[in-house]
Protein backbone atom coordinates (compact mmCIF):
# COMPACT_ATOMS: atom_id res chain seq x y z
CA UNK A 1 0.00 0.00 0.00
CA UNK A 2 1.20 3.25 -1.10
CA UNK A 3 2.23 5.92 1.77
CA UNK A 4 0.55 9.22 1.57
CA UNK A 5 2.49 12.25 1.50
CA UNK A 6 0.97 14.98 3.77
CA UNK A 7 1.25 18.23 2.02
CA UNK A 8 1.37 21.38 4.46
CA UNK A 9 -0.53 24.60 4.30
CA UNK A 10 1.25 26.33 6.32
CA UNK A 11 3.04 28.87 4.81
CA UNK A 12 7.06 29.31 5.79
CA UNK A 13 7.61 32.68 7.35
CA UNK A 14 10.24 33.82 5.67
CA UNK A 15 8.01 32.94 2.52
CA UNK A 16 5.09 34.86 3.90
CA UNK A 17 7.37 37.83 4.44
CA UNK A 18 8.92 38.37 1.38
CA UNK A 19 5.85 38.37 -0.46
CA UNK A 20 4.40 41.25 1.39
CA UNK A 21 7.15 43.02 1.21
CA UNK A 22 6.79 42.08 -2.76
CA UNK A 23 3.44 43.75 -2.63
CA UNK A 24 4.01 46.31 -0.52
CA UNK A 25 6.60 47.50 -2.92
CA UNK A 26 4.43 46.61 -5.59
CA UNK A 27 1.26 48.77 -4.77
CA UNK A 28 4.06 52.04 -4.37
CA UNK A 29 4.96 51.06 -8.10
CA UNK A 30 1.28 51.45 -9.26
CA UNK A 31 0.26 54.13 -7.48
CA UNK A 32 3.25 55.97 -8.85
CA UNK A 33 2.22 54.94 -12.55
CA UNK A 34 -1.54 55.18 -12.72
CA UNK A 35 -2.41 56.92 -9.26
CA UNK A 36 -5.35 56.64 -6.83
CA UNK A 37 -8.33 55.80 -9.02
CA UNK A 38 -6.80 53.26 -11.25
CA UNK A 39 -4.73 51.35 -8.94
CA UNK A 40 -6.41 48.42 -8.18
CA UNK A 41 -5.48 44.40 -6.58
CA UNK A 42 -5.39 42.91 -10.33
CA UNK A 43 -2.59 45.41 -11.19
CA UNK A 44 -0.38 45.12 -7.45
CA UNK A 45 -0.94 41.53 -7.62
CA UNK A 46 0.89 41.40 -11.44
CA UNK A 47 3.57 43.84 -10.66
CA UNK A 48 4.47 41.38 -7.78
CA UNK A 49 4.23 38.67 -9.51
CA UNK A 50 1.78 36.66 -6.92
CA UNK A 51 -1.91 36.17 -6.58
CA UNK A 52 -3.91 38.80 -5.65
CA UNK A 53 -5.69 36.49 -2.90
CA UNK A 54 -2.61 37.19 -0.83
CA UNK A 55 -3.11 40.91 -0.76
CA UNK A 56 -6.14 39.49 0.96
CA UNK A 57 -4.57 37.19 2.73
CA UNK A 58 -1.87 39.46 4.18
CA UNK A 59 -3.56 42.65 4.14
CA UNK A 60 -7.17 42.21 4.38
CA UNK A 61 -7.94 44.25 0.98
CA UNK A 62 -6.14 47.03 -0.83
CA UNK A 63 -7.03 49.90 1.84
CA UNK A 64 -4.61 47.76 4.44
CA UNK A 65 -2.31 47.47 1.93
CA UNK A 66 -1.58 51.00 0.94
CA UNK A 67 -1.55 51.73 4.60
CA UNK A 68 1.24 49.20 5.14
CA UNK A 69 3.25 51.22 2.02
CA UNK A 70 2.59 54.30 4.05
CA UNK A 71 4.39 53.04 6.71
CA UNK A 72 7.60 52.24 5.17
CA UNK A 73 10.97 54.73 4.72
CA UNK A 74 10.56 53.85 0.80
CA UNK A 75 7.66 56.11 0.95
CA UNK A 76 8.21 59.07 4.02
CA UNK A 77 11.16 59.62 5.64
CA UNK A 78 10.95 59.03 9.12
CA UNK A 79 11.24 61.64 12.13
CA UNK A 80 14.35 60.11 13.09
CA UNK A 81 15.78 60.54 9.10
CA UNK A 82 14.78 64.25 9.27
CA UNK A 83 16.72 65.01 13.10
CA UNK A 84 19.72 62.67 12.14
CA UNK A 85 22.00 62.32 14.90
CA UNK A 86 21.63 65.71 16.43
CA UNK A 87 18.36 65.66 18.17
CA UNK A 88 19.90 67.54 21.67
CA UNK A 89 21.18 70.25 19.25
CA UNK A 90 17.73 70.73 17.72
CA UNK A 91 16.04 70.56 20.88
CA UNK A 92 18.15 73.61 21.97
CA UNK A 93 17.47 75.78 18.30
CA UNK A 94 15.05 78.53 18.19
CA UNK A 95 11.68 78.31 16.48
CA UNK A 96 13.26 79.46 12.99
CA UNK A 97 16.68 77.36 13.24
CA UNK A 98 14.12 74.83 14.04
CA UNK A 99 11.62 75.25 11.45
CA UNK A 100 14.20 75.95 8.96
CA UNK A 101 16.27 72.95 9.48
CA UNK A 102 13.02 70.90 9.37
CA UNK A 103 11.36 72.13 5.96
CA UNK A 104 15.00 71.73 4.29
CA UNK A 105 15.70 68.08 4.95
CA UNK A 106 11.97 67.30 4.35
CA UNK A 107 12.51 68.97 1.07
CA UNK A 108 15.86 66.62 0.13
CA UNK A 109 14.25 63.59 1.70
CA UNK A 110 11.53 63.88 -0.63
CA UNK A 111 13.45 64.70 -3.44
CA UNK A 112 15.22 61.28 -3.14
CA UNK A 113 11.97 59.62 -3.32
CA UNK A 114 10.67 59.25 -7.27
CA UNK A 115 7.70 57.13 -6.63
CA UNK A 116 6.88 59.48 -3.59
CA UNK A 117 6.83 62.44 -6.11
CA UNK A 118 4.82 61.15 -8.20
CA UNK A 119 2.42 59.82 -5.58
CA UNK A 120 1.83 63.28 -4.62
CA UNK A 121 1.14 64.57 -7.63
CA UNK A 122 -1.51 61.90 -8.25
CA UNK A 123 -2.54 63.32 -4.86
CA UNK A 124 -3.10 67.15 -5.82
CA UNK A 125 -6.00 65.45 -8.09
CA UNK A 126 -7.47 62.56 -6.01
CA UNK A 127 -8.47 62.43 -2.82
CA UNK A 128 -10.38 59.13 -1.47
CA UNK A 129 -9.80 56.28 1.29
CA UNK A 130 -6.25 55.36 0.13
CA UNK A 131 -5.27 59.07 -0.22
CA UNK A 132 -6.01 59.27 3.41
CA UNK A 133 -4.23 56.58 4.73
CA UNK A 134 -0.93 57.95 3.54
CA UNK A 135 -2.32 61.80 5.25
CA UNK A 136 -2.13 60.36 8.38
CA UNK A 137 1.67 58.75 8.63
CA UNK A 138 2.92 62.41 7.42
CA UNK A 139 1.29 64.29 9.59
CA UNK A 140 2.63 62.07 11.85
CA UNK A 141 6.17 62.40 11.55
CA UNK A 142 5.95 66.29 11.71
CA UNK A 143 4.58 66.17 14.85
CA UNK A 144 7.23 63.60 16.41
CA UNK A 145 9.53 66.18 14.50
CA UNK A 146 8.06 69.68 16.43
CA UNK A 147 7.90 67.89 19.57
CA UNK A 148 11.80 69.13 20.41
CA UNK A 149 10.87 72.50 19.58
CA UNK A 150 10.93 73.52 23.65
CA UNK A 151 11.25 77.63 22.84
CA UNK A 152 7.76 79.21 22.26
CA UNK A 153 7.29 80.96 18.27
CA UNK A 154 6.47 84.57 18.38
CA UNK A 155 2.46 84.93 20.13
CA UNK A 156 0.88 86.18 16.59
CA UNK A 157 2.38 83.80 14.24
CA UNK A 158 -0.10 81.15 13.27
CA UNK A 159 2.04 78.38 13.53
CA UNK A 160 -0.33 76.17 11.91
CA UNK A 161 -1.39 77.82 9.09
CA UNK A 162 2.66 78.65 8.67
CA UNK A 163 3.57 74.72 8.58
CA UNK A 164 0.84 74.05 5.67
CA UNK A 165 2.00 76.85 3.61
CA UNK A 166 5.47 75.70 3.86
CA UNK A 167 4.81 71.83 3.51
CA UNK A 168 2.85 73.17 0.45
CA UNK A 169 5.13 75.33 -1.39
CA UNK A 170 7.95 72.27 -1.22
CA UNK A 171 5.49 70.12 -2.30
CA UNK A 172 4.96 71.80 -5.12
CA UNK A 173 8.58 72.68 -6.01
CA UNK A 174 9.65 69.08 -5.39
CA UNK A 175 6.45 67.98 -7.92
CA UNK A 176 6.98 70.19 -10.44
CA UNK A 177 11.12 69.51 -10.57
CA UNK A 178 10.08 65.96 -12.30
CA UNK A 179 8.97 67.75 -15.48
CA UNK A 180 10.17 71.13 -15.21
CA UNK A 181 13.81 71.85 -15.31
CA UNK A 182 13.24 75.99 -14.96
CA UNK A 183 10.76 77.22 -13.00
CA UNK A 184 10.86 80.92 -12.33
CA UNK A 185 14.54 81.52 -13.59
CA UNK A 186 15.47 78.54 -10.77
CA UNK A 187 16.99 75.84 -11.93
CA UNK A 188 15.33 72.78 -10.30
CA UNK A 189 17.29 70.29 -11.04
CA UNK A 190 20.64 71.49 -10.04
CA UNK A 191 22.15 71.50 -6.23
CA UNK A 192 22.92 75.61 -7.01
CA UNK A 193 18.89 76.02 -7.58
CA UNK A 194 17.97 73.91 -4.75
CA UNK A 195 20.97 75.93 -2.51
CA UNK A 196 18.61 78.82 -3.43
CA UNK A 197 15.42 77.84 -2.19
CA UNK A 198 17.11 76.05 0.98
CA UNK A 199 18.66 79.73 1.36
CA UNK A 200 15.09 81.56 1.14
CA UNK A 201 13.79 79.13 3.61
CA UNK A 202 16.30 79.89 6.12
CA UNK A 203 15.26 84.14 5.43
CA UNK A 204 11.47 83.05 5.28
CA UNK A 205 11.51 81.33 8.57
CA UNK A 206 14.13 83.91 10.34
CA UNK A 207 11.45 86.87 8.74
CA UNK A 208 8.68 85.77 10.75
CA UNK A 209 9.95 83.16 13.53
CA UNK A 210 13.10 85.67 15.10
Amino acid sequence: MAELTVVSKVIPIRNKELTKDKLIKAVGKVMADVGFQQVGVNLVAREAGVDKKLIYRYFNGLTDLVAAYGQTIDFWPSAEELLGPDREAIRNMAPHELMSLFFKRYLRAILSRPHTLEILAWEAIERNDLTRGLEEVRARTALEFFELMEHDPPEDVDLTALVIIMAGAVNFLAVRSRIHRNLGGIDLQSEAGWERIEKTVDQLMEGILK
